[in-house]
């Protein structure tokens, strides 16, 4: 194989695919995939064609039979987020919750893959859930199957993301390779003595998207690019998609178009108000700042704080896929709501970028340790698969 082949790497509990763009982005090529799903299956299979996806069960998976399948013997990375919510900070936490068995499947695939490096990848509550339990047991079980680990919480707005989202990251790596760093942030809040970016804010991100009414879609661009980071999403696509809204009836109308700037449901007059509601819905957005974390029902006026700063409509799919970093040219398979779960259950990109570019550094970093070492021992992840001696 040539010196320029590229890492492999492997995504479970894939999703509409956020986290593979992010490890492609890095330099890997993604060899193989999971995901239940079906939705999301048909949308990551028409983005990541070159990647084999079995859309099923990972508990009926056998992936150590499945890459001699595809006689590859050597795994780089496993990235994965098992999903969450049993985990979640957001809802009821249920220790016992079977979703939380997907957990334990994750380390049974590291298991048999048995990867130089891994990333798990969870929601900011798993890192001290029921007391930190959990967490403990993932990094004593990766310790007894020969990982050292780092973890950390990381928040995409440090990386270039117009969105808070934080996320519990846990990174591992064989004992006796070069350990792996965290990605230093690239964006900062106020005045920075390390000249870093400002924090991106959602009309960083969706400034340059045509006005929709109600019941309205709009298919073409009326303005260039604003910024660096519309430049790069657009990603040379010539037609605009998923830029659309609900058909609100009268009532809806009428509680969105009363909703000050920056204002919530406690801003309607009684009349309006529903009787049942959280503080933070029927809540408009700040155009200045970045936007709070985006749920699967960012395009429903009554989730948590997601109507359009200007005008009076929750976020379009377009919109949202773009707080989350996903490219304009990205294709979503099946209903609004099920485009919308997918792109609001994503693992942003930008994420997966910066982690897998500090495993890329780590294992160059341990290539050259190697070629200074007797050139029988083959130490470096990479350099059997390079045919390096």
């Amino acid at each position: 194989m040539s010196l320029d082949a590229k890492p492999l790497a492997v995504d479970l509990f894939s999703g509409a695919g956020g986290l593979s763009i992010g490890l492609k982005n890095a330099g890997f090529h993604i060899v193989l995939a999971n995901e239940i799903e079906e939705d999301f299956a048909r949308t990551f299979m028409m983005n990541h064609s070159s990647t084999n996806l079995l859309c099923n069960d990972i508990h009926e998976i056998d992936f150590a039979e499945e890459l001699n399948k595809m006689s590859i013997k050597n795994v780089d990375l496993v990235a994965g987020g098992p999903p969450c919510q049993g985990f979640s900070t957001v809802g009821a936490r249920n220790e016992k919750d079977p979703r939380n068995s997907l957990f334990h499947e994750f380390l049974r695939a590291i298991a048999e893959i048995n990867p130089h490096y891994l990333i798990f990848e969870n929601v900011a509550g798993f890192y001290s859930m029921y007391n930190g339990a959990t967490y403990r047991k993932l990094i004593n079980e990766l310790g007894e199957l020969g990982y050292d680990t780092r973890s950390a919480l990381l928040d995409g707005s440090d990386f270039g993301l117009p969105q808070i989202r934080k996320r519990t990251i846990v990174i591992g790596w064989k004992k006796g390779l070069s350990e792996v760093a965290l990605p230093a942030s690239t964006h900062f809040d106020g005045n920075s003595l390390f000249h870093l970016r400002q924090k991106l804010t959602l009309m960083d991100a969706i400034s340059d998207l045509p006005a929709l009414e109600a019941n309205d879609a709009k298919f073409f661009y009326t303005k260039e690019p604003q910024n660096e980071y519309q430049y790069c999403l657009r990603n040379g696509a010539k037609n605009l998609t998923e830029h659309n809204s609900a058909n609100y009836g009268p009532r809806m109308l009428e509680i969105l178009s009363s909703i000050p700037p920056g204002g919530t449901v406690n801003d309607l007059p009684p009349r309006l108000t529903p009787k049942k509601c959280f503080a933070n819905t029927y809540a408009r957005l700040s155009p200045n700042q970045p936007v709070p974390t985006i749920t699967r029902n960012f395009g429903t006026p009554s989730s948590s704080r997601c109507v359009h700063p200007f005008q009076n409509r929750a976020l379009s799919t377009r919109e949202g896929a773009r707080l989350q970093g996903f490219p304009d040219t990205y294709i979503f398979y099946g209903s609004k709501v099920a485009k919308n779960l997918q792109i609001g259950n994503a693992v942003p990109p930008i994420l997966g970028e910066v982690i897998a570019k500090e495993i890329i550094k780590a294992s160059q970093r341990q290539r050259e340790v190697s070629n200074s070492l007797d050139r029988n021992t083959v130490t470096s992840p990479f350099q059997a698969r390079l045919g390096i001696q």
